[in-house]
């Protein structure tokens, strides 16, 4: 008997989020966008990884698990040299049209010339990439092969005299759970930041994401992001305040902000409350209403908030469906 393609390929999905925004640390993504042996030593590492979330699939396939594994680790690897190898071209030409326009450097969430989308379509184009290689290798070499023995007999002493049917709704729900908060809360995260904010994203140049109004004054410590990392900066220092204010980080906030946002527009659309989402909008839009009136600043609000909502509803839709919901 075969295994549900539904819960097996929920499972990948699950296995390929983790390896990607989970366990693939700071300086493993550091390492693959360089160049050399530092970048084989970073996609090594992180194909390590990748390989280590489908060990369970060897477990449960046998040969053809292990033929999975080894096609879907390599093909992420190469599919993430070319994605850095395309972003890097896709920013030098941005950078170029900027340089011949004699722009200078844009201020922090100012989108300015040298912007460009090529990097979070990338993105986007390497996720689905990584999707259609799993897809087609589960369907060449996993869609018709039964579970092992092993396996069958581990998972049967697992469930004991519990009733399948609802072991395997419980499964499948957590499994598709765990995948959209990965994806709401570190995936979306990287795209939006990416899309807002492709030069520090993708070439590493020190871009603050800082709200506008807020510019880290003397001796102050603040975060800057790069891609899926986050460095901190120390300004000069200056003389301790005798009454110091703390306030929470405005990137740290919005960041927090657009989280909840996903979560939200997902959970609405797995309970058929859509109509729901036009107020977590609207809220997050009146918080900044006169703000809007600065068009560099309402530029990066309206193609972030796009670009958050845009994957919350994908996700969600694809999680109804899984769910059938």
């Amino acid at each position: 008997m075969t295994a549900d393609p539904v819960l097996t390929l929920a499972w990948l999905a699950l296995a390929h989020l983790v390896a990607d925004f989970v366990l693939q640390t700071n300086r493993i993504a550091a390492d693959k966008v360089a160049d050399g042996r530092r970048g084989m030593r970073g996609l090594g590492w992180h194909s390590l990884g990748v390989a280590a979330c489908l060990a369970p699939v060897a477990f449960a396939f046998g040969g053809p698990g292990i033929a999975f594994l080894l096609v879907v680790s390599v093909s992420h690897a190469a599919i993430d040299r070319l994605k850095v190898i395309w972003t890097r071209r896709a920013e030098a030409a941005a950078l170029s049209v900027a340089h011949r326009l004699h722009e200078p450097p844009a201020p922090a969430a100012s989108l300015g010339t040298a912007w460009t989308p090529a990097p979070a379509a990338l993105f986007a184009l390497d996720q689905l990439a990584h999707a259609a290689i799993t897809v087609g290798a589960w369907a060449l070499l996993l869609a018709d092969v039964a579970p092992t023995e092993a396996f069958g007999g581990w998972v049967s002493g697992l469930v004991g005299g519990w009733d399948p049917a609802v072991v395997h709704r419980v499964t499948l729900t957590t499994v598709v759970i765990l995948a959209l908060g990965i994806v709401n809360i570190r995936g979306a995260s990287f795209f939006v930041m990416t899309l807002v904010h492709p030069r520090a994203a993708v070439t590493g140049a020190a871009e603050p994401v800082a709200h506008p109004v807020a510019e880290p004054g003397a001796g102050q410590t603040f975060r800057v992001r790069v891609g899926p990392l986050v460095a901190t900066a120390e300004s000069a220092p200056a003389p301790r305040p005798r009454e110091p204010v703390r306030l929470a980080s405005p990137d740290r906030v919005g960041e927090t902000i657009g989280i909840l946002e996903r979560l939200l527009i997902v959970a609405f659309v797995l309970t058929r409350a859509e109509a729901a989402i036009g107020f977590v909008i609207a809220a997050k839009t009146l918080a900044r209403f006169r703000q809007l009136d600065d068009r560099s600043f309402a530029e990066y609000y309206l193609l972030g908030t796009l670009g958050s909502v845009s994957v919350a509803l994908l996700s969600g839709l694809l999680a109804a469906a899984a769910l059938g919901v």
